[in-house]
Protein backbone atom coordinates (compact mmCIF):
# COMPACT_ATOMS: atom_id res chain seq x y z
CA UNK A 1 0.00 0.00 0.00
CA UNK A 2 3.20 2.80 0.77
CA UNK A 3 4.82 1.69 -2.72
CA UNK A 4 1.10 2.50 -4.02
CA UNK A 5 0.94 5.85 -2.67
CA UNK A 6 4.60 6.84 -3.73
CA UNK A 7 4.44 5.13 -6.80
CA UNK A 8 1.16 7.52 -7.34
CA UNK A 9 2.96 10.67 -5.86
CA UNK A 10 6.27 9.87 -7.77
CA UNK A 11 3.83 9.82 -11.05
CA UNK A 12 2.09 13.45 -9.58
CA UNK A 13 5.25 14.80 -9.71
CA UNK A 14 6.91 13.73 -12.82
CA UNK A 15 2.91 15.09 -14.54
CA UNK A 16 3.60 18.24 -12.81
CA UNK A 17 7.06 19.07 -14.34
CA UNK A 18 5.92 18.23 -17.16
CA UNK A 19 2.74 20.30 -17.29
CA UNK A 20 5.41 23.24 -15.77
CA UNK A 21 7.70 22.37 -19.05
CA UNK A 22 5.09 22.19 -21.61
CA UNK A 23 3.54 25.91 -20.31
CA UNK A 24 7.13 27.70 -20.43
CA UNK A 25 7.88 26.58 -23.97
CA UNK A 26 4.58 28.37 -24.99
CA UNK A 27 5.21 31.18 -27.25
CA UNK A 28 4.69 34.95 -25.44
CA UNK A 29 2.09 37.39 -26.82
CA UNK A 30 4.88 39.44 -27.95
CA UNK A 31 7.07 36.55 -29.74
CA UNK A 32 3.32 35.50 -31.52
CA UNK A 33 2.66 38.97 -32.87
CA UNK A 34 6.32 39.69 -33.94
CA UNK A 35 6.41 39.37 -37.94
CA UNK A 36 4.20 40.39 -41.03
CA UNK A 37 0.67 40.91 -40.99
CA UNK A 38 -1.83 41.11 -43.92
CA UNK A 39 -5.46 42.80 -43.86
CA UNK A 40 -7.84 40.15 -44.74
CA UNK A 41 -10.73 41.96 -43.08
CA UNK A 42 -12.51 45.22 -42.24
CA UNK A 43 -15.38 46.03 -40.19
CA UNK A 44 -17.05 49.14 -38.92
CA UNK A 45 -20.02 49.01 -36.19
CA UNK A 46 -20.95 52.66 -35.95
CA UNK A 47 -22.83 54.06 -32.77
CA UNK A 48 -22.71 57.47 -33.37
CA UNK A 49 -23.21 59.89 -36.57
CA UNK A 50 -24.14 60.56 -40.16
CA UNK A 51 -23.17 57.08 -42.31
CA UNK A 52 -20.02 58.12 -43.85
CA UNK A 53 -19.77 55.05 -46.71
CA UNK A 54 -17.13 56.93 -48.22
CA UNK A 55 -14.49 57.12 -45.31
CA UNK A 56 -15.62 53.44 -44.43
CA UNK A 57 -14.94 52.19 -47.99
CA UNK A 58 -11.75 54.42 -47.02
CA UNK A 59 -10.46 52.60 -44.27
CA UNK A 60 -11.43 48.97 -45.84
CA UNK A 61 -9.28 49.76 -49.02
CA UNK A 62 -6.28 50.86 -47.07
CA UNK A 63 -6.53 47.97 -44.36
CA UNK A 64 -7.14 44.64 -46.74
CA UNK A 65 -4.04 43.65 -48.37
CA UNK A 66 -2.15 46.25 -46.34
CA UNK A 67 0.37 44.87 -44.01
CA UNK A 68 1.08 45.44 -39.82
CA UNK A 69 4.61 44.85 -40.00
CA UNK A 70 5.48 44.47 -36.17
CA UNK A 71 9.51 43.98 -35.18
CA UNK A 72 11.15 42.40 -32.50
CA UNK A 73 12.63 45.93 -31.77
CA UNK A 74 9.03 47.48 -30.34
CA UNK A 75 8.57 49.07 -33.32
CA UNK A 76 5.95 49.12 -36.67
CA UNK A 77 5.50 50.00 -40.10
CA UNK A 78 1.96 49.79 -41.38
CA UNK A 79 1.47 49.87 -45.06
CA UNK A 80 -1.11 50.67 -47.66
CA UNK A 81 -1.47 47.40 -50.14
CA UNK A 82 0.30 49.38 -52.68
CA UNK A 83 3.56 49.39 -50.06
CA UNK A 84 3.18 52.76 -49.41
CA UNK A 85 4.04 53.95 -45.87
CA UNK A 86 0.64 54.52 -43.78
CA UNK A 87 2.30 55.30 -40.50
CA UNK A 88 5.35 53.89 -38.11
CA UNK A 89 5.90 54.31 -34.66
CA UNK A 90 6.32 51.82 -31.77
CA UNK A 91 4.49 48.88 -30.43
CA UNK A 92 3.98 46.90 -26.73
CA UNK A 93 1.50 44.37 -25.61
CA UNK A 94 -0.47 44.78 -22.09
CA UNK A 95 -2.28 42.13 -21.06
CA UNK A 96 -4.81 41.45 -23.89
CA UNK A 97 -4.29 44.64 -25.78
CA UNK A 98 -1.77 45.48 -28.55
CA UNK A 99 -0.95 49.28 -27.86
CA UNK A 100 0.73 51.85 -30.74
CA UNK A 101 1.61 55.12 -30.96
CA UNK A 102 2.91 56.68 -34.09
CA UNK A 103 5.98 58.57 -34.66
CA UNK A 104 4.19 61.66 -34.70
CA UNK A 105 0.93 60.80 -32.39
CA UNK A 106 0.95 62.41 -28.99
CA UNK A 107 -1.89 59.57 -27.48
CA UNK A 108 -1.16 55.42 -27.29
CA UNK A 109 -4.20 53.88 -29.44
CA UNK A 110 -5.40 50.54 -27.34
CA UNK A 111 -6.66 47.51 -29.76
CA UNK A 112 -8.19 44.97 -28.16
CA UNK A 113 -6.39 40.96 -28.90
CA UNK A 114 -9.93 39.34 -29.54
CA UNK A 115 -7.64 36.22 -30.98
CA UNK A 116 -4.04 35.29 -31.70
CA UNK A 117 -2.48 32.49 -33.08
CA UNK A 118 0.29 31.39 -35.05
CA UNK A 119 -2.01 32.65 -38.60
CA UNK A 120 -4.19 34.58 -37.91
CA UNK A 121 -5.50 38.10 -35.31
CA UNK A 122 -7.84 39.76 -34.80
CA UNK A 123 -8.10 43.31 -33.02
CA UNK A 124 -10.86 45.81 -31.91
CA UNK A 125 -10.85 49.18 -31.18
CA UNK A 126 -13.15 52.21 -30.43
CA UNK A 127 -12.83 55.32 -32.32
CA UNK A 128 -14.21 58.60 -32.42
CA UNK A 129 -13.42 61.84 -34.62
CA UNK A 130 -15.45 64.98 -35.45
CA UNK A 131 -16.54 65.58 -39.60
CA UNK A 132 -18.36 68.37 -41.18
CA UNK A 133 -21.37 66.43 -40.88
CA UNK A 134 -20.84 65.53 -37.38
CA UNK A 135 -19.34 63.52 -34.43
CA UNK A 136 -18.59 59.90 -35.90
CA UNK A 137 -18.17 57.08 -33.40
CA UNK A 138 -18.21 53.18 -33.46
CA UNK A 139 -15.61 50.12 -33.47
CA UNK A 140 -13.66 49.07 -35.70
CA UNK A 141 -12.64 45.01 -36.09
CA UNK A 142 -9.53 44.29 -38.01
CA UNK A 143 -8.44 40.88 -39.30
CA UNK A 144 -5.09 39.63 -40.41
CA UNK A 145 -3.12 36.74 -41.49
CA UNK A 146 0.30 35.59 -41.20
Amino acid sequence: MKKRILYSLKNLFIFALLVTFLASCGKSKEEMLIGTWSGTDFKFDQTEGPDLVALVQGGKGLHIDGKLILEETGTYIITSPEDMMNGKGIWKVKKDQLIMKGENDKEEVFYDILSLSDEQLITANEVAMESPLGNIAGKITLTYKK
